[in-house]
């Protein structure tokens, strides 16, 4: 690696020996943040070797004229968007859609299988990188994709968790054509430079992110049981969205609210749970009720207390690994506690996550109002319940109306939950839990072996965890 001389690091200038000059020349690729890695990179003593040359096959999807989104059917051939590919694993359970065989056939340079690694080359999620799961033998990819096929030799869950590291990503973004619409061409992932450490290492390191693959599956299918359980025990799962008109409602149903999109026909069922089930209402099962605050920059300290934002709060459970902000401890914002309920005001309005043992202790933004229940109760079914389809309705059903959707205190008043029978919702609240627990084992070991990879190119990895493990 040739010689660099830091001239400024903010902004940032440096000089730079002429044989370090690639085909690029503009001053993105030679940002002294991806200079410091890749030099870092090139000192470690691992034979290296480029992506292109430890793969057997590489490609990109077709041209968006070459399949229109029109032709894509209800089953075929799963065709993978950068939507699914967020994640270390390609997702199908969440917005995939399907393509023929016969369209999968002719598009077949397109083509791949599990083990395969998919790189988003343009548009929303540049640069992720995922691995296509063992449960998907075949599929296709679009045009916004590219697709790797890494060679028998080389361990793949290795290659991938390089990729997802500090090192590879630095690359990947070094890469990237900083033009109106950024992109990644193929050039620059064919050079992408990675270490290639004893098999035994490789496999130790890949091993744990196909166990992080295995224990994400069963989490997926705990939170399935439980979908299944709720919409089994209700019984109602067809949402009338009828378009009539006009239609009658009796006096007894009628609430505070008068106007027409309040008493529309989808929100029937909502009705009928509350006839079918007693209920907890809302109001009575709240003990004490807070909105977030969002403090002034003076308050911001890397080291300090990560500020819970809307974007934190996913479905029944909390996601810190995109926290932008962290908070001074002080004394004037009050903090999380364990079984916290925790729903968003604003913008994804309505979504609900629980607050574990583990996260206690938290700051909450002004867009988030947090929830304290009654002891006794099985908070995680009353947050999954929430985050129902069923739940979902009812909070569209109280923000209605507004000229930007938002939730205060006295619409989550009056919220209902039914109350089934106690087994039932001692067993959704379990699995819910089971499923958070085992998503938190998958998350860590990926942790770990992102960390193996940039201790093995730091020179810190410990050989003898290798060595315990074989």
């Amino acid at each position: 690696m040739a010689n660099y001389y830091t001239v400024y690091v903010k902004p940032s200038c440096l000089w730079t020996d002429e044989t370090l000059i690639d085909k690029r020349i503009d001053a993105h690729f030679y940002s002294i943040k991806y200079m410091q890695y890749y030099n870092k990179l090139m000192k470690c003593k691992i034979k290296k070797m480029s992506l292109y040359n430890i793969c057997s096959r590489m490609n990109s999807g077709p041209f968006g004229s070459a399949l229109l989104a029109s032709q894509y059917v209800d089953k075929g051939v799963a065709f993978i968007r950068p939507l699914n590919c967020k994640d270390y694993i390609v997702d199908i359970d969440n917005d995939v859609v399907f393509i023929s065989k016969e369209d999968s056939e002719r598009l077949k340079s397109s083509k791949f299988s599990s083990g395969d690694l998919i790189f988003t080359k343009i548009g929303n999620g540049i640069g992720d990188v995922a691995i296509i799961p063992q449960k998907i033998f075949e599929c296709n990819i679009s045009g916004n994709l590219m697709g790797v096929k890494v060679k028998n030799n080389i361990d793949n869950y290795y290659v991938l968790t390089f990729l997802k590291s500090i090192y590879g990503q630095n690359q990947i973004w070094q890469g990237m054509m900083n033009s109106a619409k950024p992109k990644i061409d193929m050039d620059t992932l064919k050079s992408i430079v990675i270490p290639i450490p004893s098999p035994e290492i490789q496999k130790y390191i890949g091993d744990k992110v196909r166990k992080a693959e295995e224990f994400r599956e069963e989490a997926k299918r705990l939170k399935k049981e439980a979908e299944e359980i709720l919409i089994n025990e209700i019984g109602f799962n067809n949402v009338n969205k009828g378009n009539l008109k006009y239609h009658w409602i009796k006096e007894d149903i009628v609430d505070d609210r008068i106007d027409s999109d309040f008493y529309d026909l989808k929100y029937q069922v909502l009705i009928e749970i509350e006839k079918k089930y007693n209920c907890y209402l809302m109001e009575d099962i709240i003990i004490d009720k807070y909105t977030g605050k969002t403090p002034g920059k003076e308050y911001d300290d890397i080291k300090g207390i990560p500020l819970i934002v809307v974007k934190n709060v996913e479905e029944n459970i909390l996601n810190l690994d995109n926290n932008d902000r962290r908070i001074k401890d002080n004394n004037s914002f009050k903090k999380t506690e364990e079984n916290d309920l925790l729903i968003t005001r604003v913008g994804s309005v309505g979504v609900v996550s629980i607050v574990e043992e583990n996260e206690k202790g938290l700051f909450l933004s002004d867009n988030v109002i947090c929830l304290k229940l009654k002891e006794g109760l099985f908070n995680r079914y009353i947050a999954f319940y929430l985050n129902s389809i069923y739940g979902k309705l009812m909070v569209e059903r109280w923000t209605k109306g507004a000229v930007q959707g938002v939730i205060n205190y006295e619409s989550i008043n009056k919220f209902k939950i039914p109350i089934m029978d106690n087994n039932i919702m001692k067993e959704i609240d379990l699995k819910i839990l089971k499923w958070k627990q085992l998503l938190a084992i998958s998350k860590q070991l990926i942790q770990e072996a992102k960390q193996d990879v940039e201790d093995l190119i730091e020179g810190n990895f410990d050989m003898s965890k290798v060595k315990a493990n074989s």
